[in-house]
């Protein structure tokens, strides 16, 4: 039952094989053979009774030793994730059934020769064998899907895309659907921003912050289905992108619609030069420095700590969660609220064009500093 549902959901990766060894004919090493034969890297096998931090499944799905094997322990018992290398897998699938007759996935790994077991933390797993264990693994999730670099109005978004995330995992619904409809909520409030008037803008600021909340339930609903991919990380960077503009697009008509004066026309195009520059410095910055977006942030921050001492840098660290997506549409309903929207919006196209200055700068200074490590390690060899 557990496999039907995980497959009609879409819960069950490509590259993922479920086996029940109940109800399948042979012996663990019987199968280890089959599976051998039909890949060309490494095996790894997770026992379904318990649930893992993804780092984990990371750390085993990359493994690449030639030889050997690797388990994962806490307090020096299996927790149930095993890597072997194609060489082991053959040979243990060569072992008769009475040198290796536990089916027990958490009993095996301690009969395998060459193994290195490597420690992991109690938050990063929880076996269900009770209901007292499943509510643990329901929190321990929760906890999964929060991101170090969350602030307070993310862990705020999250109270409530969380639970909205594990309702849409019950439904053959992907991470990538989930982020165009929430560029779709997106353009939704652009839209009703352009229509002007104090009603229309407040129903497109409110819009705004339940596209905010929702933007938080692709990558939940990634972890989640384990469907974490390269492509739907940068999906993910360009809908957000295509949010702000649509955002102050509208909101750009909208002033302009309900004052009559250009003036806002002028403000909106200063704010696209900006967000657009921003856009393309960030992402040049963003390949330079890490090989997915959602890495970037927290290298930045890093990068930045290490240079308290530079001013630029240093207001750029701590204003920097102005611009997220988490925390301006609050802003932008605070302001849409009290009718001073258009204060906002000149602050905003103010301060989009520091943040392509200082994206710039820091990508100079990160360059010049990665440069002088190189050239000192090349001298000390």
């Amino acid at each position: 039952m557990g496999e039907i549902a995980t497959v009609q959901t879409g819960r069950l990766p490509g590259n993922l094989e479920w086996c029940d060894f109940d109800c399948k004919e042979g012996s663990l090493p019987s199968l280890l053979g089959e599976l051998a034969s039909e890949v060309d890297g490494h095996v790894v096998l997770i026992a379904g009774d318990s649930v893992y931090q993804p780092s984990l499944l990371k750390r085993a799905a990359e493994w690449d030793a030639e030889s050997g094997a690797l388990a994962f322990t806490n307090r020096g018992e299996f927790i149930g994730i095993c890597a072997l290398s194609r060489e082991m897998a053959i040979n243990l699938s060569r072992l008769s059934s009475s040198e290796a007759s536990s089916t027990d996935l958490h009993n095996w790994p301690a009969s395998i020769n060459s193994i290195e077991f490597e420690p992991v933390p109690e938050e990063k797993w929880q076996r269900i064998l009770s209901e007292q264990h499943r509510l643990a693994a329901e929190r321990k999730l929760d906890s999964w899907l929060v991101k170090p670099t969350d602030g307070i109005f993310a862990r705020m978004n999250r109270r409530i895309s969380i639970p909205m995330s594990r309702q849409i995992i019950k439904f053959p619904i992907t991470p990538n659907m989930v982020s165009l409809f929430t560029l779709c909520v997106s353009l939704a409030a652009g839209v009703f921003f352009a229509f002007g008037g104090y009603l229309s803008m407040l129903v497109g600021a409110v819009l705004s912050v339940w596209a905010s909340i929702l933007d938080g339930s692709d990558g939940e609903v990634a972890r989640l289905k384990l469907q974490e991919s390269d492509f739907g990380c940068w999906l993910e960077t360009i809908c957000d992108y295509l949010s702000y503009l649509f955002t102050f697009a509208g909101i750009t008509i909208g002033l302009w619609r309900s004052s009559g004066t250009r003036t806002y026309l002028a403000w909106g195009s200063l704010f696209i030069f900006g967000a657009v520059l921003s856009f393309i410095v960030i992402g040049f910055q963003r390949r330079r420095l890490v090989g997915r977006p959602e890495q970037y942030l927290s290298v930045w921050h890093s990068q930045a700590d290490s240079r308290r001492w530079n001013p630029l840098l240093y207001i750029g660290r701590h204003t920097e969660f102005i611009i997220r997506r988490c925390f301006l549409p609050y802003a932008i309903l605070f302001f849409a609220v009290f009718n001073i929207l258009k204060v906002a919006f000149v602050m905003s196209a103010v301060g989009v064009n520091l943040v392509w200055i200082i994206a710039l700068y820091s990508c100079y200074a990160f360059a010049a500093a990665h440069a002088t490590r190189v050239a000192e390690s090349a001298a000390t060899a």
